[in-house]
């Protein structure tokens, strides 16, 4: 039993139960208007948490959009209810422009490059799985 505690300790600790998005606002993220509807935006987001930021499969990706609000999120978290690492929220402007935030936990691969990579899948209508920052 004790072998057992342990190892689903271990995976908990694996899976980035440790960190995650900090709750205070202190983490790194960028918010931007881009000429898009916000469906277009939440399916380009979700894709590419899909293909870029679930990492080797120990990562999960959760998403809802309201039609009512024209808003949506798309979260990226560990297994095990671990906290999250990713997050897109977005708000249609009007028909054709959506504000879009996105956040990362601010450690590797859930950082700065991350969040360019991000940011350039909105805007240029791809994904993108790495981006570095121009300084």
């Amino acid at each position: 039993m004790k072998a057992l505690v342990a190892g689903i300790g271990a995976a908990v600790l694996m899976t980035g139960c440790v960190g995650g998005i900090s709750q205070n606002g202190d983490s790194p993220q960028v918010t931007y208007v881009v000429p898009r509807s916000y469906q277009t935006v939440y399916l380009r987001a979700q894709n590419q948490a899909d293909e870029c930021l679930r990492g080797s499969g120990g990562y999960d990706v959760y998403a809802k959009v309201d039609p009512n609000t024209q808003s949506g999120w798309v979260s990226v978290k560990g297994s095990l209810g671990s906290p999250e690492v990713a997050r897109t929220e977005l708000q249609a402007v009007d028909k054709s422009h959506t504000r879009v935030t996105h956040t990362v936990w601010g450690h590797k691969p859930w950082d700065e490059q991350a969040l360019q990579a991000m940011k350039r899948s909105v805007v240029l209508d791809t994904s993108v799985c790495v981006a570095y920052a121009y300084k």
